[in-house]
Order: C-alpha cells, then structure tokens, then sequence
C-alpha cells in the first residue's frame, strides 16, 4: 500500500544481523537460543523479523499469543515457535494445529495435550517454573512429581525447562533475586538431567551480565538458554555498551507537514500549554499518540528536525505533534517535507534514543518500542518504494 502519509518504522535488517552475530560470539554454538518475537516484534514487524532472523539460522523464536505463533507459521515461518501462553482445551487444539511448541505452566495444561495429542505424533513441550516472578509456572516443590510424570511418558516430551527471572539486572549481585531464582531453577534441572532438556532463563539483562562477567561468571549464570529480547532490537537494559555492543534497528521516521509563523504570546495546540516567547516557527508533524507517540511527552521531548534537535511544544495530539523549528531555520529556507526523526537514526547520523524517550515519558524503553501502532508502516532501510 502507498504511503499517503510519510511516517513509517524504518527497520535496518543490517543492524539486526549485527545486534544477533555480536551476541552469539560470547557464547557455545550449541547454546540454546530463542529470540523473543512478540508484541509485533517489540513492534519492529513479527513477520519482517522473524524471516530474517530465520535466514540468519535461527532455529527458536519465542512468542506470547498463541495467535502470534498462528500469523508466523501463516506468513511461513517453518522454525520452532515457543508459544508461551495457553490455558484451555481450544488453545491446546490451536498449538497442536499450527505445530507450535507449548510453554506449560499447569497440570490442567498438560492433561489437555495428553488427551488431544494421544492420536498425533510426539509432542515436544517446554515446562515454565516459577523462581520467584510469582506470575506463571510450577512451583519448584512440584520439579520432582513433574519429572515422574514425564520420566516414561510415550507421547509428551519434556524438551525444555525455563524460568523468568524478574529483576535480571542485578544478575551480577552475589546477593540479588537473580541469583536467588537460578540456585532455585539449579535445583530442577538437576531433577531433569536424565531427560536432557535444554534450560533458558537468560533474558536482556541476564544475558549482559554473563557477558560482562566472563569466565568469573556464577555457576548458576553458566550454561543457560538465552531468549533475548531489548538486546537484540539494540537498547541495552542495564547501561550503554556494558557486556555488548549493539545498533537500534528501528527509526520511527516523518516529514513536515506545514509550517505556522507564531507571533509571541501566541499559543500552540490544545488548551496553548506551550506559548511563544518570542516570533517563533512551528513545524506540524503528522504522528501522534494514535500512533504510539506518547501525549506525555508533550512539552518534554525533542525530535531530530533536518538532523538538529528540536523541541516537542505544545501538547501532543491523536495524529499531529508540533515542533519549535526557530533555532534550526533562522537564515535558512523551509523545506516543506523536511525529514523528521522521531526516535532513530537521522540522515546526517545524528541519534535519538528511544531510551531517552522513556525517561523523559517516565516509563521503560520497552512500552516506548512497543507502543508504535499499527497505524505505522514497517518500511526496510534502502526500500525507497
């Protein structure tokens, strides 16, 4: 579909591939990796992502829905997909069909793939423990009966054991909940051994760190599954460049949309929260809250306008945000679609973080990703079309 509105995620599938080839370098070829796909791909296109990541030669790829599994393996995702939520018979059935792998959290769970697989063939399945998350899972006490179950089970295999660990940025802290969650989550795998199940429970945050520590990593941080997620879209949870390298992939990108010659005193946008203080240009961006811009950000942020900063006046709207352009333009002409970068890489290589957009909104860099809508276009880097 054409754009009849120039604002579009520009996705560098280059970065992507950087981001994953600088991550597996600190670790085994052998180590369990299962890059995580959901939510649109931290927005970033779950169909574009997860083809090139399967190109790359990834094997795994984790989602949340079961109906984000169902568009991969539509769109023609052939790799293993960890689907991570399911609950009833219908989801069961739904796993089954589109040959996803259930992550399983409950004893009903696993009675309805016992019942509902009996006429196919083996069933792969990972089982989720809860160390301290307290959100989904089996509790650690119930390792050993699970084991049992499955030790001689003919038809449902236990493939997999994973945790979450909730608090993966003190994964360095001889004393911190990370640590606490993997002597627990050590426990069940010693019970698994003889069914030699891969076990994950490195996130973003996890994985930094046991980069970062090397060799003087704990014992509990070694060997472990990774399922990076933030990391692999190039924003790193615990501090710039600490444990890896690694390039943003995307680039929420617009263009003016006209310009407005303020007077000082006068006002812009609803109820005039930002007024000139001066004669002032104001360039009028089509993107706005509708689209996942936050209206917190009003009177906060700065965007890159011609690769300059600029700031966010006034409040910002369903499908408009407004920018004081004065600076920039004094002595030059008004380019009526002049570039504008939201969060991203601008033309002349200036940045602008979605991590210094969260802060300033007050939240996580994650809901700032995740919140581009689907009102925006994902669009490939060097796509001119």
């Amino acid at each position: 579909m054409a754009l009849h509105r120039h604002t579009f995620a520009e996705i560098n599938l280059k970065a992507l591939e950087a981001n994953l080839k600088n991550l597996q370098k600190g670790f085994s070829p052998k180590t369990f990796l299962c890059p995580m796909v959901k939510a649109n791909a931290y927005s970033h296109g779950d169909v574009l992502i997860s083809l090139a990541l399967e190109s790359f030669g990834v094997r795994h790829l984790g989602v949340s829905l079961i109906e984000e599994g169902v568009a991969l393996r539509e769109a023609g995702i052939q790799c293993e997909i960890l689907a991570f939520l399911g609950r009833d018979e219908g989801d069961v059935r739904q796993i089954l069909k589109s040959r996803l792998t259930p992550v399983v959290s409950s004893w009903e769970e696993i009675r309805w793939l016992e019942q509902l697989s009996a006429s196919s063939a083996p069933v792969s399945l990972h089982l989720k423990f809860d160390t301290g998350m307290n959100r989904l899972g089996f509790s650690v006490t119930e390792a050993q009966a699970l084991f049992d179950h499955f030790k001689n089970h003919s038809h449902l295999r236990v493939s997999g054991i994973l945790t979450h660990l909730s608090k993966g940025e003190d994964a360095n802290d001889p004393q911190g909940d990370s640590l606490r969650q993997l002597k627990k989550f050590a426990e069940v795998q010693k019970i698994f051994l003889p069914l030699k199940p891969v076990a994950h429970a490195l996130n973003s945050a996890g994985i930094l760190h046991r980069l970062a520590l090397g060799p003087l990593a704990p014992a509990e941080l070694l060997d472990l599954g990774l399922r990076p997620g933030l990391l692999l879209y190039g924003y790193n949870p615990v501090a710039p460049n600490y444990g890896l390298s690694v390039q943003p992939v995307m680039t929420l990108r617009s263009e003016v949309e006209v310009y407005h010659h303020l007077r000082a005193g006068e006002g812009v946008s609803y109820n005039s929260t930002w007024k000139a203080q001066r004669d002032s240009v104001i360039a009028v961006v089509p993107i706005g809250y509708a689209d996942g811009y936050h209206r917190v950000l009003s009177n906060k942020a700065q965007a890159l306008f011609g690769g300059e900063r600029v700031s966010v006046v006034g409040s910002v709207c369903m499908d408009y945000l407004m920018l004081d352009v004065t600076d920039v333009l004094h002595g030059r002409k008004e380019n009526p679609r002049e570039e504008v970068v939201l969060f991203g890489t601008a033309a002349n290589g200036s940045f602008l973080g979605a991590d210094e957009l969260a802060k300033q909104a007050g939240t996580i860099t994650w809901e700032i990703l995740t919140s581009v809508g689907a009102r925006v276009p994902k669009k490939l880097k060097g796509d001119s079309r």
